[in-house]
């Protein structure tokens, strides 16, 4: 009995572990004015993904508040 709670107890937490994790799915939009200006360490930290392309950083479009929130 004891080893079926302690499996029901690992399953519960891997599914609500999976389940809070961020799938960014928005277009890239540009964030900040230079790749030079902005941190991309910050966003790695937080698990924002990021593209650069032309010198400038592109986030996902429903990353935007979490990223502003990693930077103030």
């Amino acid at each position: 009995m004891k080893v079926l709670m302690r499996y029901f107890t690992l399953i519960t937490i891997l599914t609500i572990i999976c389940g809070c994790q961020k799938n960014y799915s928005g277009e890239y939009v540009q964030w900040g004015d230079s790749a030079e200006d902005i941190d991309t360490k910050r966003l790695k930290e937080n698990d924002i993904p990021y593209k650069i392309k032309d010198n400038k950083v592109f986030i996902p479009e429903d990353a935007i508040k979490n990223a502003t929130f990693c930077y103030t």
